[in-house]
């Protein structure tokens, strides 16, 4: 009885966002920083009253072809269109306080009136999705730890890897979520995740975003007020986080419950073409059983991300629509806050036992980063291009970190050939390595980044890396899509290692960290194929086929193919 009492505590303090223990023990600095922000955009938005209103649709919005499909508040929210987004407490029912816009019988459940004015009413939404995985030769079998010999000129001495070699997952989850609105300034949400995984190879230990009875995923209190032309407001309790082309900040959606997600405080001035957030966070730290998480204040994440759509303007006959984003993101780990192992950089500069693994034989130590970066995106007619680059300052041990990254992304799509093939690339890279002589550490720390833009399963982090990746994308018919990218991987330096993708922001340890030393600069190369059919708007079906081929950085530590294959199916309301 005393368990459930606790229990019962525990899910109200969660549904009405009074965690003010977690907030309470974020750093100081990211307190202070949401202490000047939250006055500075209530402050601007109250200056912006004077000027003209907004139309309803931005002539300066970053694609000339949405403008007539998207709202006006279309920043700041996680992958999606039409409404239909991955984080569901983005999606904006209340255009339907007008019953002929009503599209469907599950429309009634996306706004149920609770009052006269229509102002108070609830929003329900619901997934069940079925993934299955393989992957022959996980992490692709490099050796899981290695020994620098005494004897100078010896090989060095790699440890077989263990089995299971190949893994076929069966993963299911479900999501039932409630968005409570008490009128025009009080937002109430939360939604209910059941997350299982079966199958053979999963490994000693399924970790508990892939496996668990039931856990809160996003529940928090938001409260809302016009000020000028500017929507603000503040939202206080768990997140799971989506911030520009999250390229720095995303939860991991392939995983069952998406990962990471924060516990903490968000707050906003929203103009339509501009918006500027500021937030402060303690990562959450799964449990298996029935709310058995907990806050962890050993990781945080702190900052600032602004975005504004520029002027649009003509060039060669085409309009010219982009956007501008600036950010700060600040991170802070303690070595080992989410399991052993985790937070530790495998660079060769941060030895201190001759034997290395993803757990040990490396420095370990207190691991602050402060990120400034910019994006710039947009279209020119058939041309669409997101660029961003970022460097990264602070401190890790008695170490100086001195990093930067960049991400490109530039296609063309020919508008008048059958199935509209977009053709384009990605060019990327990240510093890595160190230096014990001037105590300075490159490696960048990609925070939490969506993986899948580089490879498929959480096979790499971008760090210590350069890459390019043509693509091709086809659509033979509404709502079917067919893409294939052929990436070509390279490490930056060989004093530093190859990074998989759990080890990213301090969530998990590097299985390639015996790459660290040995030889190479080549990662690898992939094919990746992927079809995705949206016969329904509530059915999403998606299958990738794709090979990894290892370059002689990963073959120096017995690294082998592999082949990976996924299926999925999505239903939603």
């Amino acid at each position: 009885m005393e368990n459930i009492q606790r229990r019962k505590a525990r899910i109200h303090s969660l549904c009405f966002s009074l965690n003010l223990h977690s907030t309470l023990r974020l750093p100081l600095r990211a307190i202070l920083l949401l202490c000047v922000c939250w006055p500075i955009t209530a402050g601007i938005a109250a200056a912006q009253s004077a000027a003209p209103a907004q139309t309803e649709k931005s002539d300066n919005a970053p694609s000339a072809s949405q403008n007539n499909q998207r709202p006006r508040y279309y920043k700041g929210k996680s992958l999606g269109q039409n409404n239909s987004h991955i984080i569901r407490h983005d999606e904006d029912y209340s255009y339907l306080r007008t019953p002929a816009k009503a599209a469907s019988v599950i429309d009634r459940l996306k706004y149920i009136p609770l009052n006269e004015s229509g102002d108070a009413y609830l929003s329900l939404n619901g997934e069940v999705r079925y993934r299955f995985d393989y992957t022959e030769n996980k992490n692709f079998r490099i050796a899981p730890s290695a020994t620098v010999p005494t004897t100078p000129g010896a090989p060095l001495r790699l440890a077989s890897p263990r089995p299971p070699f190949d893994s076929a997952l069966h993963k299911r989850r479900y999501a039932l979520g409630a968005d409570l609105h008490l009128g025009e300034h009080v937002r109430l949400y939360a939604d209910l995740w059941h997350a299982q995984q079966t199958g053979h190879g999963a490994g000693p230990v399924i970790p508990a975003s892939q496996r668990n009875n039931l856990e809160i995923i996003n529940g928090f209190a938001e409260f809302m007020q016009t000020v000028g032309d500017a929507r603000t407001g503040i939202r206080v309790g768990r997140q799971a986080l989506f911030f520009g082309n999250s390229h720095n900040v995303a939860a991991n959606i392939a995983t069952s419950l998406p990962d990471p997600v924060f516990n903490g405080v968000r707050t906003y001035a929203d103009w339509g073409s501009a918006r500027v957030d500021a937030f402060a966070y303690n990562a959450y730290r799964y449990e298996k059983g029935y709310f058995a998480g907990s806050n962890n204040p050993d990781r945080n994440l702190w900052g600032v991300y602004s975005s504004i759509d520029l002027p649009a303007y003509s060039m060669l006959g085409e309009q010219v629509v982009s956007s501008l984003d600036a950010f700060y993101y600040g991170f802070r780990a303690v070595p080992g806050n989410n399991g052993p192992g985790t937070g530790l950089y495998n660079v060769e500069a941060l030895r201190v036992s001759p034997t290395v693994s993803a757990t040990q034989g490396f420095l370990a130590s207190l691991d602050r980063r402060h990120t400034f970066g910019l994006r710039y995106y947009g279209g020119i007619g058939p041309v669409t291009y997101d660029w961003d680059a970022a460097i990264q300052r602070g401190s890790y041990g008695s170490f100086e970190v001195d990093a930067w990254a960049f991400n490109t992304d530039t296609a063309y799509t020919f508008t008048d050939l059958p199935w509209r093939p977009r053709i384009g690339t990605h060019i990327d890279g990240a510093s890595g390595g160190a230096s014990r002589a001037d105590r300075t550490l490159r490696t960048y720390q990609p925070l939490f980044p969506d993986t899948l833009y580089y490879l498929p399963n959480s096979f790499f982090s971008p760090t210590n890396f350069y890459d390019i990746a043509p693509r091709i994308r086809v659509t033979p018919a509404p709502g079917l899509s067919v893409d294939f990218y052929y990436a070509f991987l390279w490490r930056y330096t060989t004093g530093d290692a190859v990074y998989n993708g759990n080890w990213k922001g301090a969530n998990g340890t590097n299985a390639y960290a015996v790459t660290a030393l040995t030889p190479g600069h080549v990662i690898g190369r992939m094919p990746n194929l992927t079809i995705t059919w949206t016969p329904l708007r509530n059915i999403i079906m998606r299958t990738t086929v794709a090979r990894f081929l290892p370059g002689n950085a990963l073959k120096a530590a017995l690294a082998r193919d592999t082949t990976y294959v996924n299926a999925q199916m999505t239903l939603k309301f």
